[in-house]
C-alpha cells in the first residue's frame, strides 16, 4: 500500500511534505521504510531535545496509560503535582503553574492572564519574533507571511525593534497589559536579546504596571546552558511560557506564574487535556 500516496490525498495541504515515509526512531536516528538512517536534525520541531524512543521515557508513558489516561485539573493527581514541584523548584520566584497543549496555548493563556491581571488591553511584541499561530499568538508574531491572510488579527497589538532599548521604552506606557519577548529569538536565525535590554525591559514594565511575559516555548529546558534562556539575563518575568521540549514529544504546554502575580479565578481560562497524567 501506497501510504505517501494516501496521505498526500487526504492531508489538509499546509505542510510542504519531504519524500520519506519514517518508521522508526532511536536516540538522535531515524529510519524510514527503506532502511535508510537519517541524523534527526529537525528534532520533532524542536520538541525531540532528548532524541527518540528512550527507554525511561517509554517506560513512564506505559506505565501510566495501563493506569489513567486523562484526569481534567478538575480533579487531583500525584503525576501533575510531583511535576509542579519539580519545575517550580527550578523557578526563583515562580509558585504556581497553568498546562496546556502546546507552546502557542501557553502563549494565548500568558496573554489573557496579562490582560486579566492589568485591565488593560495594549500588548507589545518584538520585530522579528514568532510566538505561533493561534490568533492571539499570531496578533504577536511579526512577519506578515503568517499575518497577512488572517487579518484583522486581536486588536491593541503593536511592535518595537528587537535589542532596541530606546524604541522599547517609548512604547512602554500606563495602557500596556505586558511586554512579550523571547531571550533568544528563533525565527529565520538565532537572535540572542542583549542583557542590557530584557532588563530594560523589566523596568519599563515595572514602573508602567505592565506584565513582562518571557516566551521560552523555543529556548526553554537546556537550550542555551540554562534551564531557560531568561536565567542568564538576570532578570525576574511575571510570566514564562513553555512548550516544545517540555515533554519529549507529548504534547504539552506550560506558563509559570511569579509569586507576585495577581490571583487567578476559576472559569477564567481552562484546557481540557492540558496537565495530564501522561
Amino acid at each position: 500500500m501506497d501510504y505517501i500516496e494516501m496521505e498526500q490525498t487526504y492531508t489538509s495541504g499546509v505542510y510542504a511534505k519531504r519524500e520519506m515515509r519514517l518508521v522508526r526512531g532511536q536516540g538522535a536516528l531515524l529510519y524510514d521504510d527503506k532502511g535508510n538512517e537519517y541524523i534527526d536534525c529537525v528534532g520533532g520541531q524542536g520538541t525531540a531535545n532528548i532524541g527518540h524512543c528512550q527507554a525511561p521515557v517509554v517506560q513512564a508513558i506505559t506505565d501510566q496509560m495501563n493506569q489513567l489516561m486523562i484526569c481534567p485539573e478538575i480533579f487531583y493527581h500525584e503525576n501533575r503535582a510531583v511535576f509542579y514541584q519539580t519545575i517550580l523548584g527550578k523557578l526563583d520566584g515562580f509558585n504556581r503553574m497553568f498546562l496546556c497543549n502546546s507552546g502557542t496555548e501557553a502563549v494565548e493563556a500568558a496573554l489573557k492572564f496579562a490582560r486579566f491581571a492589568t485591565g488593560r488591553q495594549k500588548i507589545l511584541a518584538a520585530m522579528r519574533c514568532f510566538h505561533g499561530r493561534t490568533m492571539g499568538s499570531l496578533s504577536a508574531t511579526w512577519n506578515k507571511h503568517y499575518r497577512t491572510p488572517f487579518l484583522p488579527l486581536v486588536p491593541e497589538f503593536d511592535h518595537f525593534a528587537y535589542n532596541n532599548i530606546e524604541k522599547m521604552e517609548a512604547m512602554v506606557d500606563d495602557q500596556t497589559a505586558a511586554v512579550i519577548l523571547e531571550a533568544v529569538q528563533g525565527e529565520g536565525g538565532i537572535y540572542p536579546a542583549t542583557t542590557e535590554f530584557l532588563q530594560a525591559a523589566q523596568a519599563a514594565c515595572k514602573k508602567h504596571g505592565a506584565m513582562l511575559i518571557i516566551d521560552e516555548v523555543q529556548s526553554g529546558f537546556g537550550r542555551t546552558g540554562k534551564l531557560f534562556a531568561f536565567m542568564h539575563h538576570g532578570i525576574q518575568p511575571d510570566l514564562v511560557t513553555m512548550g516544545k521540549s517540555i515533554a519529549a514529544g507529548i504534547p504539552m504546554g506550560a506558563v509559570a506564574i511569579s509569586d507576585g502575580f495577581a490571583a487567578l479565578q476559576p472559569g477564567i481560562h481552562g484546557s481540557t487535556f492540558g496537565g495530564n497524567p501522561v
